[in-house]
């Protein structure tokens, strides 16, 4: 009874599955990009950040921004489960050089789990119009990565 007790309480206490020790922290080419305002520009440089669940992945941006009266804009992470095919992403709006809903610069959530396999990553900049963003003149960041 004991013992049944003590499985119970682990299995109720039990986290979500950490992320594999592969998984990579890798570096992505810069982006660089041309954005909305008077002569503004951006490069972005970003890593992988491993997730506490495998299969998933965040990636950490720090932008450096230039330019006069910079407008919003938006960051998006785009990938490829090479082994899959699946393919998703998602983007972020950059306010004066800061990613939003985005803490310490990182992002995160649902459009970032190629699960288990071969990922390419790429980092595009896109305009805030409706109802698709179109791509800004930009440099794209890569990195190609495995995740466990």
């Amino acid at each position: 009874m004991a013992t049944m007790a003590a499985t119970a309480a682990l299995i109720g206490f039990s986290g979500p599955a950490a992320a594999l020790p592969t998984d990579p922290t890798v570096q992505f080419t810069p982006t660089i990009s041309r954005t909305p305002g008077a002569n503004c520009a951006a490069i972005l440089n970003a890593w992988t950040v491993p997730q506490p669940k495998s299969g998933e992945f965040g990636v950490k941006v720090k932008i450096t921004q230039t330019g006069d009266f910079c407008q919003t804009y938006r960051v998006a992470v785009n990938w490829r489960n090479l082994d899959t095919g699946r393919t998703n992403g998602q983007s972020h709006r950059v306010v004066n050089g800061e990613l939003e809903h985005a803490p310490d610069g990182v992002i995160t959530g649902m459009g970032m789990g190629p699960g288990a396999g071969r990922v390419e990553a790429w980092i595009v900049t896109t305009d805030e119009t409706l109802p698709e963003h179109q791509e800004l003149e930009h440099i794209s960041g890569r990195a190609s990565f495995t995740l466990g």
